[in-house]
């Protein structure tokens, strides 16, 4: 058989259901799509790579972050959620455009892949522009229209902002598409039935913030007498396949309520350490079979996209609370970043694992590094000491968008960009 690229000699990690290997395998890729796994000595392809001494894995599937948000970088450092939230606020709505927002999400998605990202879901403002960004690198995308009770800084009041959603759909079809609620606290009851009544009429999920951090319990609480998924399953949003980043401050009733919705959840525990938002319950939501995926969230609030640092703070806190360093193995972690990812987003059919059929979406991991010297267990080197150093090759439904290393889209006039902006704000917040 002849396929468009053929990577040879790697170890494969399928990361199928059965957790499938191929010690020395190859796959092929053809018209985006894998063509081949396996020994495949007598194919042959218009482009060859070596895999020696590599992991080859699906590529990574980060679940929640605001890529734009790069460009507020380090800015709101060392404070709480609430706090943050504020400085973070003033800079958007002084500072982010429909042209700055693609400068950032260009940014955010060329560091995304050169860690191996494949596909990630954002939610941010002048959501559109985070699609040109995408391509532009090369990578996949899950995004939306915003819904938020004020105008925002897009300047949109409620009845436009839902309007401009229905026209949204309607020109996009054929991208992922996600309704993107901001949360609880800042929406009001009637307002979240109006997104999911959306979501029941157009067949789409939802995506939405909620049991982040104390004073988000606290306001919500104030506003509605009850918790964030009290107020979800009262207003239909739970009815549908729904996407909550977060979920740190659940009590046993709620993880229950969960499992038996139609709820997924992406873990940023990066994001919850730095606010000092607390720590979610992995094990106990692991246990409970509810599916489980992993997050970046903004890199103004976890300061980088780095779904390799992600697994691994997953997983150590985890160890960490629960006292048990047995509870999670490691490729239970690797899992939740590649096909768990898929399956939360409701591309588990075309996503997440090597399989024949399925989106040529890949990473090959250097194995030469020290750090990754010996591997005794191949998951366990992935979450414990790789990084974003150690992504050789990444193909996003068969594109070569990280080659030997290095980006192949051009962000010169990207990187040029966000330091223009940069100057810009600085001097408006002192930083």
């Amino acid at each position: 058989m002849n396929h468009d690229t053929l990577i040879t000699g790697g170890h494969i990690l399928t990361m199928d259901a059965a957790f499938t290997e191929h010690p020395t395998g190859d796959i092929g890729i053809t018209g985006g799509k894998i063509s081949g796994i396996g020994d495949l000595s007598g194919d042959s392809a218009t482009q060859t790579i070596d895999a020696t001494n590599t992991l080859v894995t699906p590529g990574l599937i980060n679940t929640h972050c605001h890529a734009a948000m790069t460009l507020f970088r380090g800015l709101a450092d060392d404070r709480p959620l609430d706090a943050f939230l504020q400085t973070v606020w003033a800079a958007e709505g002084q500072f982010i455009t429909p042209e700055t927002a693609q400068i950032g999400a260009t940014l955010g998605a060329a560091e995304m892949a050169l860690g191996g990202v494949t596909h990630f879901v954002d939610m941010y403002w002048h959501w559109e522009s985070t699609i040109a960004a995408a391509d532009h690198i090369g990578i996949g995308l899950t995004t939306g229209p915003v819904f938020i009770a004020f105008d925002g800084i897009d300047n949109q009041p409620w009845d436009q902002r839902v309007a401009n959603a229905e026209a949204a759909i309607t020109r996009l079809p054929h991208q992922h598409l996600m309704l993107m609620p901001h949360s609880c606290y800042t929406m009001d009851a009637d307002k979240l039935a109006q997104v999911a009544a959306l979501a029941d009429k157009h067949t789409l999920p939802i995506h939405i913030h909620a049991a982040e951090a104390p004073s988000e319990m606290s306001q919500v609480q104030d506003i509605y007498g009850k918790r964030p998924i009290a107020v979800m399953q009262d207003t239909g949003i739970l009815d549908h396949a729904t996407l909550i980043a977060h979920a740190v401050h659940l009590n046993d009733a709620e993880i229950t309520t969960l499992a038996q919705s139609k709820a997924s959840i992406a873990h940023n525990p990066l994001s919850n350490a730095k606010l000092a938002s607390g720590t979610m319950r992995l094990h106990d939501l692991h246990t409970a079979h509810i599916p489980l995926s992993l997050g970046t969230d903004g890199p103004s609030s976890s300061n980088d996209l780095d779904m390799w640092q992600t697994m691994r703070h997953a997983s150590l806190m985890n160890f960490a609370t629960t006292g048990d360093a047995a509870s999670i193995p490691a490729r239970d972690i690797f899992a939740m970043a590649t096909r768990g990812g898929a399956r939360c987003i409701g591309l588990g059919g075309s996503k997440g694992t090597l399989e024949v059929g399925k989106d040529a979406d890949i990473a090959i991991i250097d194995m030469t590094a020290p750090h990754m010297i010996p591997s005794y267990d191949p998951y366990s080197t992935l979450v414990y000491a790789a990084g974003r150093g150690d992504v050789a090759h990444v193909f996003a439904s068969g594109k070569h968008v990280v080659a030997g290393k290095r980006l192949v889209a051009d962000i010169t006039d990207t990187t040029r960009q966000v330091k223009a902006i940069q100057s810009r704000i600085a001097p408006s917040f002192d930083a």
